[in-house]
């Protein structure tokens, strides 16, 4: 799965020069057979619309030719739809292109204008979504995860178990370096002898096997927020504190021998360590929605939300989760924000796009007060 970050996503807000289309479709885990199948023909069905759409209002074959180009690429490529995650979301705009697979359910719909819409991929920056990292000399793993969905991840920067870093029958006090999965070599990829067998070694020696394991995970989180949580015994999950330097490593952690756990395990366990943080947060972001609003310094609808964003004034923008761009239960969803004076959806797409280029934060909340589809907290 892909871990979208800030910086990508504040690639993605600007409006430009020429039509951008956003494209989005619910996906199947599972590699290969009639999940991944029906996951094409839903995106080649997509792509069908969104052609014809484009056509319909006057762009030259040629110039739709070359803005699908990236899109029908991916179709015909077997071996993506095989790696897939619970959804699919792909941005195109001509001459670039990204494509990104995310642990969201995600509608069936295409959206065509002069801007990209964020909306279903939003959830993606609230905390909803975290890492677990499982601390084991036999099976480490860093696994993406949800409330009702995990998946692990493949990070080859990550040794999987003990003896990737050490050689057990070596000499006794030697250091030989060698590249690690992830191309490094030197210190960070050194094999370490005399540690003994993975079931007899020394504190030391495990203690440097985790270094190496910090320093994959944290190359590969580098410049995302998304909160990690330790599964380990409690005198690892100690030591690994002691050498972690990523930011958002959280407090609370699963404290229970991880390779005795399943996926769902570890799913069940997180969320119930995620759900209390995301209560409190949820809890002191709305409590202080309401101070900044009985201040005058909040805005509660989404018209008042949409001009504080574009002149720079949100600190914070609420969007609920109930959402936006849901779909169409009958096929593709075509949409074309900014089109209709009664668009709430494209209204809170363009305040989350102006939020974002402008510095501040965006977060999703289960309910908004009053049922309000968006709200803000303002820097003045």
């Amino acid at each position: 799965m892909d871990l979208m970050t800030r910086a990508e996503f504040e690639e993605l807000v600007g409006d430009g020069d020429g039509t951008r289309v956003s494209l989005f479709i619910p996906t199947h885990r599972v590699g290969g057979g009639k999940e991944s199948e029906a996951d094409r023909l839903r995106w080649k069905n997509l792509l069908g619309a969104v052609e014809a759409a484009l056509l319909e209002d006057g762009h030259e074959q040629r110039d739709v030719a070359q803005l699908l180009a990236p899109a029908r690429e991916l179709h015909g490529d077997g071996m993506a739809w095989s790696h897939m995650a619970d959804g699919l979301a792909m941005y195109l705009a001509p001459g670039w292109s990204a494509m990104y697979r995310v642990p969201l359910e995600l509608p069936e719909l295409a959206a065509i204008g002069s801007g990209f819409v964020l909306g279903p991929v939003l959830p993606l920056l609230s905390d909803q979504n975290y890492v677990v990292l499982t601390l084991s000399q036999r099976h480490v793993r860093v696994l993406r995860g949800s409330r009702d969905r995990i998946g692990e991840l493949d990070v080859p920067s990550v040794p999987s178990a003990f003896e990737d870093v050490f050689e057990p029958d070596g000499p006794a006090s030697d250091s030989v370096p060698r590249p690690t999965a992830s191309g490094r070599s030197g210190q960070a990829g050194s094999v370490y002898y005399g540690g003994g067998s993975a079931d007899n070694v020394h504190k030391e020696d495990v203690t440097e096997f985790f270094r190496e394991v910090a320093r994959g995970v944290e190359e590969h989180l580098a410049g995302r927020t998304i909160p990690m949580i330790l599964a380990g015994l409690p005198e690892w999950v100690a030591v690994y504190r002691t050498i972690n330097t990523y930011p958002h490593l959280l407090d609370a952690a699963i404290e229970r021998n991880p390779d005795d756990m399943s996926a769902d395990d570890l799913r069940t366990a997180a969320w119930g360590l995620v759900e209390t943080r995301l209560a409190q947060d949820s809890a002191r972001l709305l409590d202080r929605y309401q101070e900044q609003l009985a201040r005058g310094n909040g805005a509660a609808t989404p018209e008042d939300v949409a001009a504080a964003a574009a002149e720079g004034r949100v600190d914070t923008l609420l969007i609920s989760a109930d959402g936006c761009y849901t779909g169409n239960p009958d096929g593709p969803a075509i949409v074309r924000p900014g089109r209709d004076e009664d668009d709430v959806c494209g209204v809170v797409d363009a305040a989350a796009r102006a939020t974002l280029r402008n510095g501040g934060a965006v977060r999703v909340l289960e309910e908004l007060p009053d049922g309000a589809p968006v709200a803000a907290v303002m820097r003045y």
